[in-house]
Protein backbone atom coordinates (compact mmCIF):
# COMPACT_ATOMS: atom_id res chain seq x y z
CA UNK A 1 0.00 0.00 0.00
CA UNK A 2 2.72 2.53 0.70
CA UNK A 3 4.51 1.61 -2.32
CA UNK A 4 1.23 2.38 -4.17
CA UNK A 5 0.99 5.46 -2.61
CA UNK A 6 4.79 6.56 -3.04
CA UNK A 7 4.55 5.73 -6.47
CA UNK A 8 1.06 7.23 -7.39
CA UNK A 9 3.15 10.70 -5.84
CA UNK A 10 6.28 10.17 -7.88
CA UNK A 11 3.63 9.73 -11.14
CA UNK A 12 1.50 13.36 -10.11
CA UNK A 13 5.20 14.79 -9.78
CA UNK A 14 6.57 13.57 -12.43
CA UNK A 15 3.28 14.61 -14.68
CA UNK A 16 3.38 18.32 -13.04
CA UNK A 17 7.32 18.65 -13.67
CA UNK A 18 6.43 17.71 -17.67
CA UNK A 19 3.39 19.84 -17.82
CA UNK A 20 5.76 22.86 -16.42
CA UNK A 21 8.53 21.83 -19.06
CA UNK A 22 6.18 21.81 -21.87
CA UNK A 23 4.13 24.88 -20.87
CA UNK A 24 7.81 26.95 -20.41
CA UNK A 25 8.82 25.77 -23.88
CA UNK A 26 5.32 26.47 -26.16
CA UNK A 27 4.30 29.73 -24.01
CA UNK A 28 7.78 31.31 -23.67
CA UNK A 29 10.64 29.73 -25.01
CA UNK A 30 8.90 29.83 -28.25
CA UNK A 31 7.77 33.20 -27.69
CA UNK A 32 8.59 36.19 -30.33
CA UNK A 33 9.40 39.71 -28.54
CA UNK A 34 10.42 42.07 -30.64
CA UNK A 35 12.61 44.70 -29.75
CA UNK A 36 12.92 47.99 -31.97
CA UNK A 37 15.94 50.22 -32.09
CA UNK A 38 16.80 53.19 -33.46
CA UNK A 39 19.41 53.55 -35.86
CA UNK A 40 21.50 56.87 -37.78
CA UNK A 41 20.43 56.64 -41.50
CA UNK A 42 20.88 58.85 -44.01
CA UNK A 43 17.32 58.76 -44.72
CA UNK A 44 15.23 59.86 -48.47
CA UNK A 45 11.73 61.39 -48.39
CA UNK A 46 11.17 61.39 -52.07
CA UNK A 47 11.80 59.11 -55.18
CA UNK A 48 14.12 60.92 -57.15
CA UNK A 49 16.51 60.79 -54.08
CA UNK A 50 15.88 57.80 -53.29
CA UNK A 51 17.00 56.29 -56.89
CA UNK A 52 19.85 58.62 -57.13
CA UNK A 53 21.43 57.97 -54.21
CA UNK A 54 21.52 53.95 -54.42
CA UNK A 55 24.01 52.22 -55.46
CA UNK A 56 21.66 49.53 -56.70
CA UNK A 57 17.81 49.00 -57.38
CA UNK A 58 16.06 45.40 -58.44
CA UNK A 59 13.56 43.40 -58.82
CA UNK A 60 13.83 40.40 -56.76
CA UNK A 61 12.55 37.85 -53.99
CA UNK A 62 14.32 35.93 -51.05
CA UNK A 63 15.61 32.71 -51.75
CA UNK A 64 14.52 31.25 -48.13
CA UNK A 65 12.40 32.05 -45.36
CA UNK A 66 13.32 34.31 -42.80
CA UNK A 67 14.17 31.47 -39.77
CA UNK A 68 16.63 29.73 -42.56
CA UNK A 69 18.52 32.71 -43.38
CA UNK A 70 22.47 33.48 -41.77
CA UNK A 71 22.49 35.63 -39.36
CA UNK A 72 25.12 38.17 -37.54
CA UNK A 73 25.56 39.11 -34.46
CA UNK A 74 27.76 41.79 -33.08
CA UNK A 75 28.29 41.73 -28.69
CA UNK A 76 29.45 44.28 -26.70
CA UNK A 77 31.84 43.97 -24.22
CA UNK A 78 29.13 43.68 -21.78
CA UNK A 79 27.71 40.75 -23.76
CA UNK A 80 24.50 42.65 -24.87
CA UNK A 81 23.80 42.57 -28.98
CA UNK A 82 25.54 45.65 -30.30
CA UNK A 83 24.31 44.94 -33.67
CA UNK A 84 22.33 42.50 -35.25
CA UNK A 85 21.65 41.91 -39.13
CA UNK A 86 20.41 39.15 -41.69
CA UNK A 87 21.80 37.98 -44.82
CA UNK A 88 19.29 37.11 -47.37
CA UNK A 89 19.88 35.39 -50.66
CA UNK A 90 18.17 37.42 -53.17
CA UNK A 91 16.66 35.87 -56.78
CA UNK A 92 17.03 39.04 -59.07
CA UNK A 93 14.25 39.89 -61.46
CA UNK A 94 15.24 42.94 -63.00
CA UNK A 95 18.18 45.30 -62.72
CA UNK A 96 17.00 48.80 -62.85
CA UNK A 97 20.32 50.37 -62.03
CA UNK A 98 23.88 48.89 -61.41
CA UNK A 99 26.27 46.88 -62.47
CA UNK A 100 24.05 43.30 -63.65
CA UNK A 101 27.17 41.35 -62.81
CA UNK A 102 26.76 42.17 -58.83
CA UNK A 103 22.97 40.83 -59.03
CA UNK A 104 24.46 37.46 -59.83
CA UNK A 105 24.20 35.73 -56.04
CA UNK A 106 23.03 38.98 -54.71
CA UNK A 107 22.51 38.64 -50.88
CA UNK A 108 21.32 41.95 -49.32
CA UNK A 109 21.84 42.47 -45.27
CA UNK A 110 18.69 43.84 -43.86
CA UNK A 111 18.80 45.49 -40.58
CA UNK A 112 16.37 42.82 -38.61
CA UNK A 113 17.40 39.36 -37.00
CA UNK A 114 16.40 36.85 -34.11
CA UNK A 115 18.11 35.45 -31.70
CA UNK A 116 17.41 32.62 -29.05
CA UNK A 117 17.39 33.49 -24.68
CA UNK A 118 15.90 31.66 -22.08
CA UNK A 119 13.23 34.20 -21.97
CA UNK A 120 12.05 33.33 -25.92
CA UNK A 121 13.42 34.51 -29.10
CA UNK A 122 13.74 38.05 -29.42
CA UNK A 123 13.47 40.05 -32.91
CA UNK A 124 15.95 43.02 -32.71
CA UNK A 125 14.52 45.53 -35.94
CA UNK A 126 16.23 48.77 -36.50
CA UNK A 127 13.62 52.03 -36.97
CA UNK A 128 10.49 49.05 -37.55
CA UNK A 129 12.26 47.32 -40.34
CA UNK A 130 10.04 43.95 -41.41
CA UNK A 131 11.71 41.31 -43.32
CA UNK A 132 11.24 40.42 -46.55
CA UNK A 133 8.89 37.37 -47.08
CA UNK A 134 9.77 34.58 -49.04
CA UNK A 135 7.50 34.25 -52.21
CA UNK A 136 6.81 37.63 -52.20
CA UNK A 137 8.57 40.39 -54.92
CA UNK A 138 10.04 43.42 -53.70
CA UNK A 139 10.96 46.48 -55.87
CA UNK A 140 14.76 47.42 -52.96
CA UNK A 141 16.85 49.85 -53.07
CA UNK A 142 20.62 49.56 -52.49
CA UNK A 143 23.54 50.94 -50.91
CA UNK A 144 27.42 49.28 -51.14
CA UNK A 145 29.73 48.96 -47.67
CA UNK A 146 32.77 48.78 -47.78
CA UNK A 147 33.36 44.91 -47.30
CA UNK A 148 31.37 45.37 -50.96
CA UNK A 149 28.29 44.19 -49.36
CA UNK A 150 24.56 45.45 -50.32
CA UNK A 151 22.25 46.72 -47.94
CA UNK A 152 19.06 47.84 -47.97
CA UNK A 153 18.64 52.33 -47.83
CA UNK A 154 16.45 54.03 -46.28
CA UNK A 155 15.17 51.44 -43.93
CA UNK A 156 11.41 50.62 -44.10
CA UNK A 157 11.26 52.81 -46.94
CA UNK A 158 13.76 51.56 -48.62
CA UNK A 159 12.48 48.37 -50.31
CA UNK A 160 8.44 47.74 -51.70
CA UNK A 161 6.07 44.63 -51.65
CA UNK A 162 5.74 44.69 -55.39
CA UNK A 163 2.66 41.85 -55.25
CA UNK A 164 0.92 42.92 -52.55
CA UNK A 165 1.58 39.65 -50.66
CA UNK A 166 3.22 41.29 -47.75
CA UNK A 167 1.27 43.18 -45.55
CA UNK A 168 3.98 44.01 -42.93
CA UNK A 169 5.50 45.94 -45.59
CA UNK A 170 3.22 49.03 -45.55
CA UNK A 171 4.09 49.50 -41.55
CA UNK A 172 6.92 51.93 -41.33
CA UNK A 173 7.16 55.81 -41.49
CA UNK A 174 4.05 57.92 -43.07
CA UNK A 175 5.71 58.83 -46.27
CA UNK A 176 5.97 55.21 -47.49
CA UNK A 177 2.69 54.76 -49.36
CA UNK A 178 3.33 58.22 -50.65
CA UNK A 179 6.89 57.29 -51.99
CA UNK A 180 5.39 54.05 -52.96
CA UNK A 181 3.13 55.87 -55.61
CA UNK A 182 5.83 58.20 -56.65
CA UNK A 183 8.01 55.36 -57.33
CA UNK A 184 5.40 53.49 -59.79
CA UNK A 185 4.98 57.11 -61.25
CA UNK A 186 8.32 58.25 -62.17
CA UNK A 187 9.65 54.90 -63.00
CA UNK A 188 6.71 52.90 -64.41
CA UNK A 189 8.25 51.82 -67.29
CA UNK A 190 10.71 49.83 -66.39
CA UNK A 191 8.00 48.79 -63.97
CA UNK A 192 4.94 48.09 -66.58
CA UNK A 193 8.23 46.42 -68.71
CA UNK A 194 8.38 44.11 -66.05
CA UNK A 195 5.08 43.03 -64.93
CA UNK A 196 4.25 42.51 -68.66
CA UNK A 197 7.58 39.91 -68.73
CA UNK A 198 6.47 38.10 -65.76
Amino acid sequence: MLLKKKSTIISIAIAFILAAAACYYFAIYNSVRVINTSSMYQGFSSAQSLYANAEMVVIGSPVKDFEDREIHTTKLSTGLIGEIVTFTEIKIEKVLKGPEEDAVDLTVIEPVGVYQTFKGREKITSDGYSEMKKGSTYLIFLGKNTFGQYSVINMQDGKFNFDGTDPEDLTGSSIKKGLFTEIKERYSRDITNFNNAK
